[in-house]
């Protein structure tokens, strides 16, 4: 093995003199003969590339940028990488064998604080450390780190490309010498060693002889391709990084143009004539020019059959004659980027302006659920005035309205997963529209009690209807985040709602707010028939099956015409898979499946607090601090708002706590060398508990003390500004929905081919606990008073929690006991 001129072996000559069989002085760190015998002083060399794009790197994966590409890094293209920085690591820190970034005849020595030489010296502390001296170590090369990038930008182009080099063998020592893995400094240094590696980049990383198909010096040619191998370890340690925290990874854009990793023959030359003469056979056999490293990567589209045979031939020449290094960068690229092939069919040909179509209209959709109950909860008082009964009879229609919203979503779900999404969605509109009609012109109590039940039948299942197109079309992956879009239009009407209910109620009357319903709720049917398509993979598949049904078959045909998504018609089946039957009780199956009873009942439970905490708020603030309807509509904005910011940050943090469960997982069993199969046994035993539902007790206890804390202050009104309760009622909305789009979602990855059914067994056990807990909460705090009413409802929360606890603990095992036995069936 070839060891480096600071190795502490019995080597009698540097690396160079060995080579070229010339005695040497072998001076540490740098050998007197090669230091005299190089000048580096005079550099021509060019960026061809914008060097700025390297420091702005680290925002890619937070801040989307034009012309960004991702690229998917396999679980064993990170564990090889992993492997490999690795071992540049130990490398570095044992002296033995010579980096591959690291020129033989490269000096050490650039000024009087030459920072190389201080770091091969310094990180020598860290062979073998002793138990529980690792955090003096990282502490120790952590003061060096920042002490670089203070001063980076004060260097020559020599010692800036030390600077760069050295504070990349201080990362990968830090990360994996001195397990400093979970560190938070480790994505600041990355972001100081993009920085520094841009100003490094700008003083040029190609020689200008070079560019012009000629010889250049050199010492010109050592410092550029030193520069570019840096460049590209930085790059394959950044990617990892991001893989294994579960971030998307880019493909490296800006770099492209600049030459792929030199032949062993002209980086390992022991003299100026040796490479000389290398050189010559090199601009002999690239006359056209040499590799380009974006020729590794993907091949572009349009590249036809005659450049295709040509690029393949070029990589194949390179590979001839590459060193080690060059060979490693040629696997990960070729097993991330591959080879033209046929592509998989696409879980989806929906591309991602279609899918946000689609989200769109089911959110808007499910927003007549939320709007048909909340803009009514104003009007109560003015209700039970007009029809001469009493507040409680008012509040039972509320309470009927939940329980037909339990009820409903069991009926049309399993429709839905039967017949199709815009079966469903029709059907529940039409009964929808009628009923506000109904509603707009009724007399008496018993019209308005009947009719609110159809009311319900008919809002109630499109949150089902709207979860089960979304699984449809998503991944697991990217589910959370349209989810939350999802949830945040679910309760679009929670803010407003009340809002516009109590000025329709207040100025033109109660009746006034089904005129409206009946008015949006047509127009919208007109808009879903025009533009929703038909997404039930039992009947589109992918979306690439068009249906023989006319109804299904529009507009699902124009949507396949317009994606930007490759996919082929000759591939699609020309039979659709066999139709399930209606399952009517398939709701009610899961909503007493042990893999999902214990999260239902916790869920249900707080779900219900929430909905008791809303439905007395009219009644309250109408008692206790005097306001109108107008006014009490404004109470519920904090409430609605607080729902919807909750949800749209947790789609976010679901997205990106799986892609971190995911990544941490397929590693680890990359890492002890199990098969990784993401469609079997792999799937199955990935903890989809903890990447789900490791923040809802945080988001449980925050919602227990937001009702404490509601009951008690407004129990005071005296006392209590009536700020401090509607600030309560922003928290108790945020957490409550924050749950519940977790839960949600945790339910739709683990009834997949049930979504919608799945969705509505969660409907059913909320909205019964709801019903239940709207009916008797006036009578309740009536009796014992709003403070107490509300720490007996915190203390069913906190029991509640055991079935969290239960789901955490055994959701995993019950999961894949189901699933088995699925498949024996």
């Amino acid at each position: 093995m070839k060891t480096t001129r600071y190795s502490t072996s019995r080597q009698k000559a540097c690396q160079p003199c060995s080579n070229a069989k010339a005695k040497c002085d072998h001076k540490a760190p740098s050998c007197g003969r090669w230091s005299a015998a190089l000048d580096f002083s005079h550099l021509d060399l060019v960026c061809p590339i914008n060097a700025d794009d390297i420091r702005n790197r680290w925002l890619n994966s937070y801040i989307p940028v034009p012309g960004q590409t991702t690229k998917t890094l396999s679980t064993a293209v990170t564990a090889f990488t992993y492997r490999i920085l690795k071992s540049y690591a130990a490398i570095a820190v044992r002296g033995h064998g010579s980096l591959p970034f690291l020129h033989p005849a490269q000096p050490l020595q650039t000024g009087p604080n030459p920072p190389l030489s201080a770091c091969l010296s310094l990180i020598r502390i860290c062979e073998k450390p002793l138990p529980g001296s690792e955090g003096v170590a990282a502490e120790v090369l952590q003061r060096e780190m920042d002490k670089l990038h203070g001063q980076y930008d004060t260097y020559d182009d020599m010692t800036l490309l030390a600077a760069f080099q050295a504070y990349l063998i201080y990362i990968l020592v830090f990360y994996f010498l001195l397990g400093r893995e979970a560190d938070p400094f480790l994505r600041q240094a990355m972001m100081n060693l993009q920085e520094i590696a841009c100003s490094c980049s700008s003083q040029g990383l190609v020689c200008a002889a070079e560019q012009g198909g000629t010889r250049p010096k050199w010492e010109s040619w050592i410092v550029a391709e030193a520069k570019r191998r840096t460049l590209f370890t930085m790059y394959l340690l950044d990617n990892m990084l991001s893989a294994k925290a579960g971030l998307p990874t880019f493909l490296g854009t800006e770099l492209r143009g600049l030459l792929a990793p030199a032949s062993k023959w002209l980086w390992h030359a022991g003299t100026r004539d040796e490479w000389e003469k290398s050189y010559n056979v090199y601009l002999a056999e690239w006359s056209e020019g040499g590799l380009r490293i974006d020729e590794l990567w993907s091949l572009p589209p349009d590249l036809d059959e005659a450049d295709v045979v040509k690029r393949h031939s070029r990589v194949d020449r390179w590979l001839q004659s590459v060193d080690e290094f060059g060979t490693m960068m040629y696997a990960v690229t070729s097993c991330t980027h591959g080879v033209r092939q046929t592509p998989e069919a696409p879980y989806s040909i929906f591309d991602k302006r279609q899918k946000a179509l689609i989200v769109l209209i089911v959110s808007v959709a499910a927003t007549f659920s939320g709007f048909a109950s909340n803009i009514y909860f104003p009007a109560l008082p003015t209700v039970a005035r007009d029809l001469g009964i009493s507040i409680e009879l008012v509040n039972l229609t509320v309470t009927t309205y939940l329980v037909f919203q339990a009820i409903a979503p069991s009926l049309w779900g399993p429709v839905s997963d039967v017949k199709g999404r815009r079966i469903a969605y029709c059907g529940t509109f039409v009964v929808f529209f009628g009923a506000c009609i109904g509603l707009a012109e009724a007399k008496t109590y018993a019209a308005v009690l009947v009719l609110r039940c159809l009311q319900s039948t008919g809002s109630a299942s499109t949150i089902a209807i709207g979860s089960g197109a979304i699984g449809d079309i998503t991944t697991r992956d990217e589910r959370g985040g349209f989810m939350g879009i999802f949830q945040a239009g679910l309760l679009v009407p929670v803010a407003v709602g009340p809002v516009i209910g109590g000025a329709l109620a207040g100025s033109l009357g109660w009746r006034s707010i089904f005129w409206f319903l009946a008015i949006y709720s047509g127009v919208f049917l007109v808009l879903l028939i025009l533009f929703m398509p038909e997404t039930l993979r039992s009947i589109v598949g992918n979306g690439s099956r068009t249906p023989s049904n006319p109804a299904a078959k529009y507009p699902l045909v124009v949507y396949q015409r317009t994606t930007k998504i490759k996919w082929d018609p000759n591939t699609v089946p020309s039979e659709p898979p066999a139709r399930k039957r209606i399952d009517l009780v398939g709701p009610f199956h899961i909503l007493v499946s042990k893999q999902a009873a214990p999260i239902i009942v916790f869920l249900a439970v707080y779900y219900a607090v929430w909905q008791m905490t809303i439905t007395a708020m009219s009644s309250l603030f109408q008692e206790h601090y005097g306001l109108g309807e107008t006014e009490i509509g404004l109470t519920f904005i904090a409430n609605g708002v607080g729902s919807m910011i909750g949800t749209l940050i947790m789609g976010k943090i679901l997205d990106m706590d799986y892609r971190r469960f995911k990544a941490q997982y397929e590693f680890q069993l990359e890492s002890t060398r199990a098969a990784v199969d993401t469609d079997g046994d792999a799937e199955d035993d990935f903890p989809l508990e903890k990447a789900r539902l490791h923040l809802v007790p945080v988001f449980a206890l925050l919602q227990c003390a937001s009702v404490i804390v509601f009951g008690w202050t407004i129990q005071y009104p005296q006392r209590v500004h009536i700020a401090v309760p509607i600030v309560t009622t922003f928290v108790t909305g945020w957490t409550a929905i924050a749950t519940q789009s977790v839960v949600m979602t945790y339910l739709v990855d683990v009834f997949h081919d049930r979504s919608a059914a799945a969705s509505a067994s969660l409907n059913l056990a909320r909205c019964l606990f709801a019903a239940g807990g709207t009916s008797f909460v006036m009578p309740m705090i009536n009796g014992i008073g709003v403070g107490p009413a509300c720490t007996v409802c915190v203390g069913a929360q906190l029991v509640a929690m055991l079935g969290l606890a239960v789901q955490w603990r055994l959701g995993g095992k019950w999961r894949k006991e189901a699933e088995e036995r699925r498949r024996a069936k």
